[in-house]
Parts: structure tokens; sequence; C-alpha cells
């Protein structure tokens, strides 16, 4: 496994625990959203200019692009009334359509390069896409079941971004 691919593991797994995080945070009764979206963004945000700075010699800009991506909505988390629902539904599924578009450019990255990567990357953005979207739907709960749904996506985002450099490593080995 090269250092890159490593290096996103642990993003990925980075990731994972924040959804993991989110997940059992109504079980202590932090049910603050704002907060609780500024700082696990923020937290994301370190990640992946970690990553970025790791991963800037292989020319790969994901990181400084999901950093990006997590600034943007943490300052839509700041600036915006998020008690209104639909507000808050509409900064959740502005994040996930920025996201998929950095998702969206890896997997043109690697069909450029003629790598059947491409392929496994679009069926992880369409399920990405798909939870994104049904997390932000619906969101006329309490805070503590938007916080469960804000954690699932999130799960299933560390998952689809841990998956990627296992699958980017069994290629390369078959």
């Amino acid at each position: 496994m090269k250092k890159k691919q490593k290096v996103d593991c642990v993003v990925g797994l980075a990731y994972l625990l924040v959804g993991v995080l989110y997940l059992l945070f109504p079980l202590y009764h932090i049910n603050d959203i704002k907060i609780v979206n500024i700082v696990m963004f923020s937290i994301m945000s370190i990640i992946s200019l970690i990553q970025f700075i790791i991963n800037k010699n292989t020319k790969d800009y994901t990181g400084l692009f999901n950093c990006l991506v997590n600034v943007g909505f943490i300052l839509l988390m700041i600036f915006i009334n998020i008690k209104i629902v639909r507000n808050f539904s509409l900064c959740l599924l502005t994040w996930v359509t920025l996201e998929a578009f950095v998702k969206f450019k890896k997997c043109d990255y690697y069909n450029d390069r003629r790598d059947r990567m491409w392929k496994i990357n679009i069926v992880l953005l369409i399920i990405f896409i798909v939870s994104g979207i049904l997390a932000s739907i619906n969101l006329n709960y309490s805070a503590d079941v938007k916080i469960i749904v804000i954690g699932f996506t999130l799960f299933i985002n560390g998952i689809l971004e841990f998956i990627d450099p296992i699958v980017k490593t069994l290629t390369q080995h078959a």
C-alpha cells in the first residue's frame, strides 16, 4: 500500500469516527445542532487539510477541496438561521452537492487516467448522493434526530472514503 493510500485510509477512518461521534451525542444530551456541526465540520476540515498537505506531492487536491467545502458549510452554519428547517435542509443539501462535485472530480481524474477505479467511484458517488438527499429531505424532527441523521450521513461518507483506497490497493495487486 502506497503512502497516499495509507493516508486516505486514515482519513476515511477519521470520517467514520466523526460519524460515530455524531451518533453518540444524543446519548449524552448534546443536542445544540449549530455548535455540534461547527465543531465537527471544523475537525473534518482540519483532517482534510492535513490530508492535502501530506498528499501534496501526488497532485491530489481532494483534501483541499473537501476542506473548502467543509469550511463553506461551517460558514453557512454561522451566518444562516438554521432554526428554520428549510434553511438547515438547504445548508445540508448544499454541502452534499459540493461534496458530490469533489467526488465527481475524483471520478473524472480516474477516467482520464484510464483507471478502472472510476467505475467504482461512480457507484460510491451515487450512494453518497442518495444518502445525502435522503438526509436533507425532511428534518422536521427534534435536534437529537437531526444529529442522528447527519451522523448516519457522515458515517456513510466515512465508509465510502475508506472503501476507495482499499479497492485501489486491491486492484493494483490484481
